[in-house]
């Protein structure tokens, strides 16, 4: 009776998320100028460390951000609770960010600035953040020279410390899909990393 219970709770809660979704989502498509400000309040720093990491760059990050939210403001009325908001959200801005890339054909970023004053959370949180200047370019090289999907999966899960499923969501693929193309880039990334004195992972 406690299981019972318990999984009547965890569907209650998903509920709740899926209805506040819903309406958060009706109330920017009838131009509820606040509850668009609500979200972009919710999800801009994390859209923008997202795209900070898939670019590296500052500049393309925050121009990137600024069209994603006018495409999420723009088609918000397309939204049908299929997955969860966030989900719908992240999947807009790592389709936006991956063709920004392909149009603009970059394939060498900018190093990470450890001294920059942005509020780059999710380096903050790893040992990443304890990383020289020149330890950070190398691996941030690494991690652009991987194919597509293994960086956004790897990017999600390291960097957002977004869960598996999350991500499978977002990429439109299996979880256990997200689980190779997580562990695959991160054996790219051993591979170039091999000729730098020092071991992340």
């Amino acid at each position: 009776m406690q299981f019972a219970a318990g999984a009547t709770h965890v569907c209650s809660c998903r509920l709740f998320i899926m209805d506040s979704d819903i309406i958060a989502a009706k109330r920017i498509a009838e131009g509820d100028n606040s509850a668009f400000e609500e979200l972009f309040n919710r999800y801009h720093m994390k859209i923008l460390n997202l795209c900070y990491a898939i670019l590296h760059n500052r500049h393309d990050a925050e121009d990137l951000v600024q069209d994603i939210f006018v495409e999420i403001y723009s088609s918000i009325g397309t939204y049908r609770a299929e997955s969860k908001l966030s989900t719908w959200i992240y999947r807009i801005a790592v389709n936006k960010a991956i063709n920004h890339i392909r149009r603009r054909k970059i394939r060498k970023f900018l190093s990470l600035d450890f001294t920059d004053t942005l509020d780059y959370q999710s380096f903050e949180q790893t040992d990443w953040s304890l990383l020289d200047k020149q330890y950070g370019y190398h691996l941030h090289k690494a991690i652009d020279a991987l194919p597509a999907k293994q960086k956004t999966a790897f990017v999600l899960f390291m960097y957002d410390e977004l869960s598996q499923k999350e991500i499978a969501g977002i990429m439109n693929c299996s979880v256990s899909a997200v689980e190779v193309l997580v562990h695959r880039a991160r054996g790219n990334i051993k591979k170039r990393m091999n000729n730098i004195d020092k071991d992340i992972f």
